[in-house]
């Protein structure tokens, strides 16, 4: 799980419409995470242990942070219940195992706020989100999923 924000690589491309939705009581939704929508409407991290409310989607890639916890030492914009918009389009989001060609728009799934996966149900564990889908390997190698 991510602790702190980070900075994604991303190609522009047609997507499905973005929403800015608040996150949940209780949760931090970190810049350039994976965040999930829950049915109450409000957001979590992608694959939050204990969501408000069952998580119904995946949202998009947090365009900024937000602190809803109640216990950050930073007051501002960036804490309470305050909206956050979710992009969507292709990103390069690292996988728990490398992907190659072979699975090529196949579903992508979310492992945790910042992890994707070819696998949906990992061996002993719970089905996972679905995220998008594989777009493909650039020349570097470098894996992306397309967030529709």
């Amino acid at each position: 799980m991510l602790t702190d924000d980070r900075a994604l690589t991303r190609i522009p491309c047609g997507h499905g419409p973005e929403f800015a939705l608040p996150v949940a009581a209780g949760m931090k939704v970190y810049r350039g995470s994976i965040a999930a929508v829950c049915q109450d409407g409000t957001l979590v991290q992608a694959a939050a242990a204990a969501p408000p409310s069952p998580i119904v989607g995946i949202a998009g890639i947090a365009r900024h942070g937000q602190d809803n916890t109640g216990t950050s030492n930073v007051y501002g914009d960036q804490t309470g219940a305050g909206d956050v918009w979710c992009e969507r389009g292709t990103w390069a989001l690292p996988f728990d195992v490398a992907p190659t060609w072979a699975a090529y728009g196949k579903p992508v799934y979310a492992v945790d706020d910042e992890t994707v996966s070819l696998t949906q149900t990992p061996e002993g564990g719970s089905a996972r989100e679905q995220v998008g889908t594989f777009a493909g390997l650039d020349a570097q190698g470098t894996a992306w999923t397309y967030l529709a």
